[in-house]
């Protein structure tokens, strides 16, 4: 839906994209937003190199611009003061071209047919160029620390960010400068209803659920296997009946190194897994089977690929193919995940399988930053875990879920396979649609014949919080959408309050 774009067209080859944006739009403390502010927050992300950014790399490159240009745009008109820097951003040839200063190009190094669907993401969001370099400016390789703290107070939303105490609580105020308040407005312009919004930030599970309860909080995260009593405990809460998410969760099974190197050690563990107890038990009937790397319901998923059945005496008989009889040789395998309740009884439940084809599970809680910096290390590294908990959420397409098994485009350790990378990067670029729905549901196959990973489910009638954080559940009083808590996701939130103010 047109926003800060008020129309864009594609090249038939799919490598160039040309946007009109809408004028008159600024932040809230007046400085424009324009096509020169869209050409430095790409180069700003690709520089800075932090977590969602990698996505930039799949079609775009830093080629022809250095950090110092970037540096060099610093003026509260967002609008190049200098021939030079202007040189820069009116060249063909980079990745980013501003045609005027309401029209901007982009150059694809390759088609990435998601392109039009991954902009409405993050890491695209458009910051304003003049709050960060008089605040510290872009260095490579590194947020910006001010930023860090202070980047939302400058917005060009509805609301700003009024007061920000880190891990306590935000404060947000309606912006009474909003720059599309008379507007005829589309569901994401509405200007804001409610003058004030207060975010908590809360580590413990139980005083979410009781805020819910007392009704001391209109929403609230908590954790999977505690939904029953809380819809019971709180007549007014409920979970809107949203259908399957785009949220994935499961476990890795590191492929590179002993024991599970071995084919039938990975595939006799998939097979002890009672996934269905899993998703009934602990995710509450809010978990569907699924067959990654792709969510249920997107384009290319095929249904008749069928997730692995639970079969303890095919398990048995894979260990002893394996030349590991009722496991007898192999060494305690160790399960990583991030401090989660839900995810405690994930790991309950799989100690208690694997010990039935007699394989020691060390299941080890860590906080959510050693979880993820984990994560992130190569599955050939003595660190790595041989399994590790994994979740994926909330992108539109195919392109992004590939970065949940293929270890060579950077983004996790699972699975290292050169057939199964060509056939991402060739997915990515494939605009014929009827091929490129084959290669996705060739590269979900090759996925299960390597038995790299158990996939929990997929959510269900849930916003995409993801991370071992569990679901959203909301009083009656309010409805719309909260986005996902870690790096990744839609970048805005549309909550709506229906009841009559007291």
């Amino acid at each position: 839906m047109p926003v800060l774009a008020t129309s864009w067209n594609e090249s038939a080859n799919g490598l160039s994209y040309t946007f009109k944006l809408r004028q008159g739009v600024y932040y809230s403390n007046g400085d424009p937003f324009n096509a020169y502010g869209v050409w430095w927050n790409i180069y700003r992300d690709m520089y800075i190199n932090q977590p969602a950014d990698f996505i930039f790399y799949t079609y775009f490159n830093t080629s022809g611009v250095s950090v110092a240009d970037v540096n060099s745009f610093n003026t509260p008109t967002n609008t190049p003061t200098n021939s030079t820097l202007l040189s820069v951003m009116e060249n063909p040839h980079n990745s980013v071209t501003v045609l005027g200063p309401y029209e901007v190009q982009f150059h694809l190094s390759t088609p990435f047919v998601a392109f039009l669907y991954t902009i409405g993401t993050s890491p695209w969001v458009f910051v304003d160029p003049h709050v960060v370099e008089e605040h510290g400016g872009v260095v490579t390789n590194q947020p910006n620390s001010w930023m860090s703290v202070n980047g939302t107070t400058v917005g060009d939303g509805p609301y700003i960010c009024e007061q920000y105490v880190p891990n306590q609580f935000a404060v947000l105020e309606a912006n009474p400068h909003y720059w599309a308040q008379n507007l005829s407005n589309n569901f994401f312009t509405a200007p804001p209803h409610i003058q004030k919004v207060v975010i908590y930030y809360k580590t413990d599970e139980l005083t979410r659920t009781l805020d819910l309860e007392s009704n001391k909080a209109q929403a609230a995260i908590i954790t999977f296997n505690d939904i029953k009593n809380v819809l019971s405990a709180g007549k007014n809460l409920y979970i809107p009946a949203t259908g399957p998410s785009g949220s994935l969760e499961f476990v890795t099974i590191d492929t590179e190194r002993f024991p599970t190197n071995n084919s039938l050690v990975r595939e006799a563990i998939i097979a002890a897994i009672n996934v269905t107890q899993i998703e009934q038990e602990v995710y509450n009937g809010y978990a569907i089977p699924v067959v990654g790397p792709e969510p249920s319901g997107f384009f290319g998923y095929n249904n008749s690929i069928k997730p692995p059945a639970y079969n303890v005496t095919l398990a048995k008989e894979l260990l002893k193919e394996a030349g590991y009889p009722n496991g007898q040789g192999l060494p305690p395998i160790n399960f990583v995940y991030p401090q989660s309740a839900y995810l405690s009884l994930v790991a309950q439940i799989m100690v208690q399988d694997l010990a039935q084809i007699g394989i020691t599970l060390q299941a080890q809680q860590v906080s959510f930053d050693t979880w993820l910096s984990i994560s992130l290390v190569p599955g050939t590294n003595s660190t790595a875990p041989i399994m590790n908990y994994g979740s994926w959420t909330y992108y539109p397409d195919f392109s992004a879920y590939e970065f949940i098994v293929d270890q060579q485009l950077g983004a996790f350790f699972f699975l290292n396979n050169q057939t199964i990378n060509n056939l991402i990067l060739e997915s990515n670029t494939q605009l014929n649609q009827t091929l490129r729905a084959q290669e996705i549901s060739q590269i979900t196959f090759d996925v299960k014949q390597n038995a790299a990973v158990i996939w929990l489910g997929q959510d269900l009638d849930l916003y995409d919080t993801g991370g071992g954080f569990g679901p959203v559940i909301w009083n009656e009083c309010l409805s719309g959408m909260w986005y996902n808590t870690a790096f990744n996701g839609i970048a805005f939130n549309s909550v709506y309050y229906t009841c009559t103010p007291s």
